[in-house]
């Protein structure tokens, strides 16, 4: 056995190893105890196309703030909307958007406010854990309680999807929320003359507006201890002819008697008039030669069945009598400002069927739903979710279907029967929506509005460390808006912890000497130098003999990682000394994280 102590031994490449670990740490956060001082933010966001000048150039004193700041920073509340626009709204694709995710299962949407939760980077780490953020507010006597779906979508359970309608069948869809951006500021809505879109088989189209069509608050939603207050957008048709034109395509010949099929839309009246609200008859496009150049062009047709416009066509007989081919054609029929029903008629061009709802409330211009269902040969038509009173039911007559464009707000640009009338939220679907499934579609309570058909009313952006709620509902953004009163976030921020593990081999052969100075002594310079009484002797070159002979044996205590550099970068204390034997080799496995 050597005498001599052994310091260092060298460690294999492939005994070290580095394992990351994620670790999820929990982080509350509340209008009690909110930490700005730690780099938490709170905004609210309103849209305005045209951010103000902030020099009070508009005819207030130079310098005056004429624009909604937000308490904690004093913030430009338009100019945030603006920046959480531009950083994951305004193109929605992921190519263009910041903090992307599946683009089929994140909903994103923005309405024109927003309220918006920023947490630091030191607070949440790499990212928010999927899944983990909740929101708990109170806006008045409402409670509002947002969970994240994992996906990047704020949800709301109150909303039950489980009735809403098929989305992946709803072929046609036409909303007008998104009309807001074509304005300055959301309380100056006016008229427009292009611009609407739909979606076709999930495909963005353009329609066609004749004259001008007015954008006007939305569907009104209620319960029996909140006013009727608007959401979202609609289209309000007040001139005579005013309509929005949606060019005929193929998907729109399968309103037959043998298909199964759903119409649903929102509509309220303002006017003791009788009114066409969706007609497929009136316009169409048809190709002529151009004389002056011999082209072949499109050209817009108005279809009269007489020359009188002023024939009321809202029965059967006026579709029989003037020989008039439509698949759909609805009007609303208002007696006495106060009652009224709503009528769905098809016709063959000689066999016409007409079913009506009955008596509808439409008391103070009330917001309704109305929904046409075909289904195994039975046509019916349903107000605000059911039947109504007297309601009728009958069979398609065969052949219906035609070249023509549907038309929403009157029947075509010439005829006199367009008046105030107001649509939103309009439908098709390519099968017949069940009882429940209408009902969603007629929901508009102040709490568990499914209009909308869906439950997400925000978004997480977990890289970001960013949740947004902006949704049309009202709910979401009255008053100072979420985070404005009392409210709680709570969520798991996702930091990696790397676990390092170093083998250290220690072979029979070496550290079987302490390196403990007292276990040396210096030799003295008279007498006999193989003195035992070494014990009075003071540390020197020499071991002592107890720890040649092996009558004493070293403990090991501490075991220390160095570099090349002899600099110690890690010290490992073991629980209890271990006995260094010289006749096995010894193994130790130090760990450390970081």
């Amino acid at each position: 056995m050597p005498i001599i102590p052994s310091v260092f031994q060298p460690i294999r490449a492939n005994d070290y190893q580095q394992r990351p670990i994620k670790t999820y740490k929990h982080y509350r956060v509340s209008s009690n105890s909110f930490p700005s001082s730690e780099g938490y933010f709170r905004h609210n966001a309103i849209y305005r196309k045209h951010v103000p000048h902030i020099d009070g150039t508009t005819g207030q004193g130079v310098g005056e703030r004429v624009f909604p700041v937000n308490t904690d920073d004093n913030t430009n509340q338009h100019v945030i909307w603006n920046v959480i626009n531009h950083k994951y709204y305004r193109n929605n694709n992921p190519a263009e958007s910041a903090d992307f995710l599946d683009i089929n299962s994140q909903i994103r949407s923005i309405w024109h406010s927003a309220s918006i939760f920023t947490a630091p980077y030191g607070q949440v780490g790499e990212k928010i854990k999927h899944g983990t953020l909740t929101i708990t507010s109170s806006i008045g006597g409402t409670e509002i309680n947002l969970s994240d779906d994992g996906l990047g979508n704020l949800t709301d359970n109150v909303i039950d999807t489980s009735t809403f309608a098929s989305s992946s069948r709803n072929f046609f869809h036409m909303s007008f929320n998104d009309l807001y951006k074509k304005f300055n500021d959301y309380d100056e809505l006016g008229t427009l003359s292009k611009g609407i879109t739909y979606k076709l088989n999930k495909v963005e189209k353009s329609a066609i507006i004749t004259k001008v069509v007015s954008v006007a608050p939305g569907i009104e939603v209620t319960s029996s201890n909140v006013n009727a207050t608007p959401s979202g957008l609609s289209a309000n048709f007040t001139q005579t002819g005013a309509n929005i034109r949606i060019p005929h395509d193929n998907k729109f010949d399968r309103f037959g008697r043998c298909d199964d099929w759903t119409i649903s839309y929102w509509h309220k009246v303002d006017d003791q008039i009788d009114i066409t609200s969706i007609s497929k008859w009136g316009m169409q496009q048809e190709t002529f030669l151009d004389k002056t150049d011999g082209k072949r062009k499109l050209r817009v047709i108005n279809n009269n069945p007489t020359q009188d416009s002023e024939i009321s066509l809202v029965t059967a007989a006026d579709f029989e009598d003037n020989g008039i081919r439509t698949p759909m054609h609805i009007v609303s029929m208002n007696q006495d400002g106060a009652t009224g029903e709503f009528r769905f008629i098809a016709c063959d061009g000689k066999k016409a069927t007409m079913v009506t709802t009955g008596d509808v409330d439409m008391l103070d211009q009330q917001w309704q739903h109305i929904c046409v269902r075909n289904s195994a040969s039975k046509l019916e038509i349903f107000a605000n979710g059911i039947t109504g009173s007297g309601g009728t039911t009958g069979t398609l007559p065969d052949f219906t279907s035609n070249t023509a464009d549907i038309v929403l707000g009157s029947t075509n640009s010439e005829r006199r029967d367009a008046g105030e009338q107001y649509l939103a939220e309009i439908r098709m679907y390519d099968y017949a929506v069940n009882n429940v499934g209408i009902a969603s579609l007629a929901n508009k309570h102040y709490l568990s509005a499914s209009c909308y058909q869906t439950n997400v009313v925000g978004n997480v952006f977990y890289k970001n460390g960013q949740a947004v709620v902006s949704s049309p509902l009202p709910k979401y953004n009255s008053g100072s808006g979420i985070f404005g009163n009392t409210w709680e976030v709570k969520y798991r921020g996702t930091h990696t912890i790397y676990e390092n593990e170093c083998l250290v081999r220690v072979p029979k052969d070496q550290f079987n000497v302490t390196m403990n100075p007292t276990s040396t002594y210096r030799p003295i310079t008279d007498g006999d130098v193989c003195d035992a009484n070494q014990t009075t002797l003071p540390p020197g070159e020499l071991r002592k003999g107890l720890f040649v002979s092996g009558t004493l044996k070293p403990y090991i205590t501490t075991i220390g990682l160095y570099n090349d550099k002899a600099e110690m970068i890690a010290s490992a204390k073991l629980a209890q000394p271990i006995q260094k034997t010289p006749d096995v080799d010894m193994n130790f496995v130090v760990r450390w994280d970081y």
